[in-house]
């Protein structure tokens, strides 16, 4: 019985850290999914192309790269809406700027993070509806310039807990935790081959400390969502009209003298087109809900919900810790 154990284990810990071909989209097709551009004209548009969920509030952060982003919160018909305040105004900031990511670090807090694409990360104070207020910005364009139409698109947010829990490492192979008051760091994905770039910012200077690059498993990378509750990254890849969604673990190995983060799944895309956001639900939510955005709007898809998402890695995961206990 043991013998038996043993090898299961083996099958499946080989599968976790080995690089396979991409496997189907794990959700719907996206003729089943729900088009969330019905809600309001306003989404109905190109450039929608970052997402985020916030867990706490469950509510869905969209970024547009004609400069704004939005808050949307479920409705009393289990669909979505605008968020509102109390006097009616809508969850809506015009800020400017070449806005491509969006993400919260304190999940309990009224302050979002976008990822601008010219080489800022700009923090904004979301408390009062539709008013802009830039606290904060941190010009990161020394490791994440924009050139010729690409740059830093992809960012969220990695907690210390999950940094320590899973060995995560600098570039120079020791490991790392934030040293800047945070308590996590920043993660930017660069669609210029692919990167993951890793940052520990300031929030009282607007300084950082760089941590390094990592490679990913593609040559772009169009958005990035941190599964809070696993411990594992996903990276959406838009390669030119294909589109590919990785997930992979926060520990790395060295490859041809870069870190690399290890790959544990890739999946395909629900279709081919312009898809540069994603945002997931953490594993303990009830609802097994993806969203993705088409920054051309194709076929009026430009904010997509996927209701059925369930992705294998979930559930080797949680394999893991059983296997150890009967091994042990």
């Amino acid at each position: 019985m043991r013998r038996a154990l043993i090898s299961a284990a083996l099958v499946i810990l080989a599968s976790v850290g080995s690089v396979s071909a991409a496997q189907p989209w794990p959700a719907e097709s996206t003729s089943e999914a729900t088009k969330l551009t019905v809600i309001d004209e306003g989404l109905d548009h190109t450039d929608w192309s970052g997402a985020a969920w916030n867990p706490e509030t469950r509510s869905l952060w969209l970024a547009c790269n004609s400069g704004c982003f939005w808050e949307l919160v479920e409705d009393e018909t289990e669909g979505f809406k605008v968020a509102t305040n109390a006097g009616e105004t809508q969850a809506k900031w015009l800020s400017g700027g070449d806005l491509e990511g969006i993400c919260q670090a304190d999940n309990t807090q009224r302050i979002v993070y976008l990822m601008d694409e010219d080489g800022w990360i700009r923090e904004y104070d979301v408390s009062q509806y539709g008013v802009v207020v830039q606290s904060r910005s941190w010009d990161i364009r020394a490791q994440c310039p924009e050139s010729s139409g690409s740059g830093p698109e992809g960012i969220t947010f990695v907690p210390d807990a999950w940094l320590q829990r899973e060995g995560f490492r600098a570039a120079n192979g020791n490991l790392y935790t934030s040293t800047n008051g945070m308590g996590g760091l920043m993660f930017v994905g660069h669609q210029s081959g692919g990167y993951i770039h890793v940052f520990d910012l300031n929030r009282v200077n607007n300084s950082y400390s760089y941590v390094g690059k990592y490679k990913s498993g593609r040559s772009e990378t169009a958005a990035l969502d941190f599964d809070r509750s696993t411990g594992k990254l996903y990276i959406w890849h838009n390669v030119g009209s294909e589109n590919f969604l990785e997930v992979v673990k926060l520990s790395s190995y060295v490859d041809s003298g870069e870190r690399r983060l290890r790959q544990m799944v890739e999946y395909v895309g629900p279709r081919t087109g312009n898809l540069e956001g994603f945002a997931l639900l953490p594993t303990p939510e009830k609802n097994n809900w993806c969203f993705v955005t088409d920054d051309s709007n194709y076929n009026h898809e430009a904010v997509m919900w996927y209701h059925q998402f369930q992705p294998s890695e979930r559930t080797v995961n949680n394999s893991l810790p059983h296997l150890w206990i009967l091994l042990h």
